[in-house]
């Protein structure tokens, strides 16, 4: 092999070499946001080009041409270089700005997402409490009112005016903390003493 045709190979090379390094730009070109972002992978393509043509001149240059386009072969590789060099340094401020972009969504979607737990959270425990107070609170004061209308249902003249009014305050009572617990709780339809009449 000759010094030229090694020369032609080693040119070819680095423009395959190139070339994929374009490739690998260009497959991510949906990352432009700007004209200006576009165009260089437009120039590089452009550049490629030139290349190409160059290293297909040397391989038919004669001797008297060989240094011209030897000369052309090397200022068009060097263009081809500078223009990647350059896209590769703006497509990785790119996709560490893309990456960034992201990385800031999904620490925002965690950030509402635990504040939907701990609201989740929060309400199941306050609905928790609610639900054992009230049940609590009916239990209890339920079984008080009863025995009061049963104990009122037995009692006789001064006793029976007595045991009305226990009974009636029992009611009033009742009704007054219904009343409370459901002006607190957001899922009043839902509570059993939404059937207690206020």
């Amino acid at each position: 092999m000759t010094e030229r045709e090694a020369y032609i190979q080693k040119m070819e090379a680095e423009h395959r070499e190139a070339t994929a390094r374009f490739q690998e730009l260009e497959a991510q070109s949906d990352l432009a946001e700007s004209e200006d972002e576009l165009d260089l992978i437009t120039g590089a393509k452009e550049r490629s080009d030139d290349f190409h043509r160059e290293v297909q001149a040397l391989r038919h240059a004669d001797q008297q041409d060989w240094h011209r386009v030897k000369t052309a072969a090397e200022k068009a590789r060097t263009r081809f270089m500078d223009h990647l060099d350059r896209a590769g340094l703006q497509w990785d401020q790119l996709r560490m700005g893309y990456r960034r972009e992201r990385e800031a969504e999904l620490r925002n979607l965690g950030a509402q997402m635990d504040q939907w737990e701990a609201a989740h959270q929060r309400t199941a425990a306050e609905d928790s409490l609610l639900t054992r107070q009230e049940f609590d609170f009916m239990k209890r004061d339920l079984l008080n009112t009863r025995s009061l209308l049963l104990h009122l249902g037995h009692a006789r003249g001064a006793a029976w005016k007595q045991a009305r009014e226990e009974y009636e305050a029992a009611w009033r009572d009742l009704r007054e903390r219904s009343r409370r617990i459901r002006a607190d709780s957001p899922t009043d339809s839902a509570s059993p003493l939404s059937l207690i009449p206020i």
